[in-house]
């Protein structure tokens, strides 16, 4: 093939990634809304509590600390709870996890099988790969 094709091919397949880069659709992070950071404590009843008190900056922080969300969704997050929003439930926790699933997590990570411990703890928690991770790393 001349080298005059194999460039404009080229530059068209790079042209198309960066489109679909550029125009992808964020991740879907309502779930992580919904489970905070076990380490940190709190949840979001604490955001609800201070983006009703008018307490946006610290609400927005305790949101980005429990879930990790860029700035802008987490300040879009406590605008929409300000606004009236209902919290949607937590799912499950430290505390609600089946003693059979905990010591399997348990056994998974002393076997050097951290990430199908995180797996697990993902499938009966839905939290996100971050939350999962940090709870086997504690294990």
């Amino acid at each position: 093939m001349p080298e005059g094709p194999q460039f404009v091919l080229l530059a068209v397949i790079v042209m198309l990634l960066l489109l679909l880069f550029v125009f992808r659709r964020p991740a879907d992070r309502s779930r992580d809304l919904l489970a905070p950071d076990p380490a940190t404590g709190g949840g979001q009843g604490e955001v609800l509590r201070l983006a009703r008190e008018g307490r946006t900056v610290e609400a927005v922080k305790l949101l980005r600390e429990q879930t990790g969300l860029p700035l802008l969704e987490a300040k879009q997050a406590v605008d929409a709870l300000r606004a009236g929003g209902v919290p949607p439930a937590r799912p499950a926790g430290p505390a609600d996890l089946d003693d059979a699933v905990r010591a399997e997590a348990t056994r998974l990570t002393h076997r050097g099988k951290k990430i199908h411990a995180v797996k697990l703890v993902r499938e009966h928690t839905g939290w996100s790969l971050a939350e999962a991770k940090r709870y086997v790393d504690r294990l």
